[in-house]
């Protein structure tokens, strides 16, 4: 495949050169659900040796992406064009105005696309899954390598439904032509569209649950935490103090400025982050959105809603763990490929990756509970599906990378699928 890097001459090129000179980027994490995937924390697989992977349940969400449109860019100059028009518009907003048009003009017209960045990772991701568990994708290694089809087994597939947003399919493709490079011949199956929505965008169709996602009761709590934490300061150094904006307009652009600046490392642009906000001020805006992504798809204090939208997804892959218990599931891998919207409820059903019990300390919440650690852009949970040379069944769950144990309240890391049927069959309220 062949990637495309944009250098860094070329973006220094198109940024302002104050940027280049003195910036320093703030912690990563801090970007929240638009950080990058971090390939420096995967393990091995926690399969022992005498344990044979044969198949894969695989749900991801897409990969780096610019921005999905102009919506905050035109917010922010929206504001400070009202400063300007006041006489109160600061130097730093002039800067931030030409930075503005920076990312617009880098983003090239592919609003919501993933990056080059982007690209990279799901090609590393679709690669590195194939290189992990060669015996999923091919019973006899060495005839593989050997360029003979006899490597296969008849059913050895690559199958996978994706949501209709380009992005998504975008990252399906490429990880999917990833592992088919890997090993050429492999059966690929790919389909997107409103037909699988149930499965990736359940957090729509669920109406219930989307009436609750966007203005549930969880509303106020938020908003009284935004008053409380976000600042008017980053704001104010733009529009000086006589833009005629109100404290909440000021936090307003607080908060758009936050959401202009977290996105631009995952476009391969630098991110001037300390220029404009410290980094008090900075984690401030991504403990507002990390509370609002958990009031909105994850189990809380005041709704489960969330995962209830998502039993769709595990009902999915009970059923393939049931057809793997009859030998029906051959070998390869079964993918799902969503939002983070879609992963968020699906975690937390599952019990993975989230807190013991739900948390009620919602200042405390980003000292539990990270959007930036459960779904980075592209974030992943695989079911590996195992078998002894009894014939026994086993299974063990990855989470971004990382061996995590497939049943909540257990330290296990490999369980017997039985097991982890009944876990599931519990969690489904069944």
């Amino acid at each position: 495949m062949k990637k495309i890097i944009l250098t860094a001459a070329l973006l220094a090129s198109t940024l302002p050169i104050w940027s280049a000179a003195r910036y320093s980027e703030l912690p990563a994490p801090l970007d929240g659900s638009m950080s990058l995937y971090d390939f420096n924390a995967t393990e091995p697989s926690a399969l022992p040796d005498s344990l044979t992977a044969v198949h894969i349940d695989y749900v991801a969400r897409h990969g780096a992406r610019y921005l999905t449109s102009e919506s905050k860019l035109k917010s922010c100059e929206k504001a400070l064009q009202t400063a300007r028009e006041r006489g109160s518009l600061t130097q730093k907003g002039k800067d931030f105005m030409k930075l503005l048009e920076s990312v617009r003009s880098n983003t090239g017209g592919q609003w919501g696309l993933l990056s080059d960045i982007g690209k990279e990772q799901e090609w590393r991701l679709g690669r590195e899954m194939a290189r992990m568990f060669p015996t999923v994708f091919s019973r006899d290694e060495a005839a593989r390598k050997n360029g003979s089809a006899t490597g296969y087994d008849a059913g050895t597939s690559v199958e996978s439904v994706a949501s209709y947003v380009p992005r998504v399919v975008q990252t399906m493709d490429i990880f999917t032509v990833a592992i088919a490079d890997e090993y050429p011949g492999i059966d690929t199956q790919s389909a997107s569209g409103h037909a699988y929505d149930r499965l990736t965008r359940f957090f729509v169709t669920d109406k219930a649950y989307d009436a609750w996602r966007k203005s549930g009761a969880w509303k106020s709590v938020y908003d009284d935490f935004v008053a409380r934490h976000i600042s008017t300061a980053p704001a104010l150094r733009l529009v000086g103090n006589h833009s005629g904006l109100s404290d909440n307009e000021l936090r307003k652009l607080t908060y758009d400025i936050y959401k202009v600046l977290q996105g631009m490392r995952a476009a391969s642009l630098p991110a001037p982050t300390d220029e404009w906000m410290s980094e008090a001020e900075y984690r401030a805006c991504w403990e507002a959105t990390n509370l609002e992504k958990y009031f909105q798809y994850s189990i809380s204090p005041l709704s489960e809603l969330p995962a209830e939208g998502a039993k769709s997804l595990l009902y999915r892959l009970l059923g393939n763990s049931v057809d793997f218990s009859d030998d029906a599931l051959g070998r390869g891998l079964t993918g799902v490929f969503g939002h983070a919207e879609t992963l968020l409820p699906f975690f937390s059903l599952l019990g993975v990756g989230n807190p013991a019990a739900p948390v009620s300390d919602y200042d405390a919440l980003a000292s539990q509970w990270s959007d930036a650690e459960l779904t980075p852009l592209g974030a992943n949970i695989a079911v590996v599906y195992a078998v002894s040379a009894s014939g026994r069944k086993y299974a063990s769950m990855r989470l971004n990378g990382r061996n995590v144990p497939p049943i909540a309240g257990r330290s296990d890391l490999v369980v017997p699928l039985a097991d982890l049927q009944d876990y599931w069959l519990k969690r489904l309220g069944i």
